[in-house]
């Protein structure tokens, strides 16, 4: 009777130890998820800002193409 109470308290001990590394797995990956999510809107925020600075800069840069007079004509 004795071994049979010890193998239960083992099998007992064992799926406690399953279900803590499961949950520590999750509460890792929960954690890795979270970080993940945040750094992509880091980066989106990022690409945007830099969609609308090449655009500025390019449109800038077009206007004062555009603006130098001309090399010829009058002098």
């Amino acid at each position: 009777m004795t071994r049979v109470l010890l193998a239960l308290a083992g099998v007992a001990l064992l799926a406690l130890t399953a279900l803590a590394f499961v949950w520590l797995a999750g509460q890792l990956l929960v954690g890795l998820g979270a970080f993940v999510v945040g750094t992509a809107g880091v980066l989106t925020r990022l690409l945007g800002y830099l969609l609308v600075t090449g655009l500025f800069g390019g449109l800038t840069y077009f206007i004062a193409s555009a603006w130098r007079p001309g090399r010829g004509g009058r002098a």
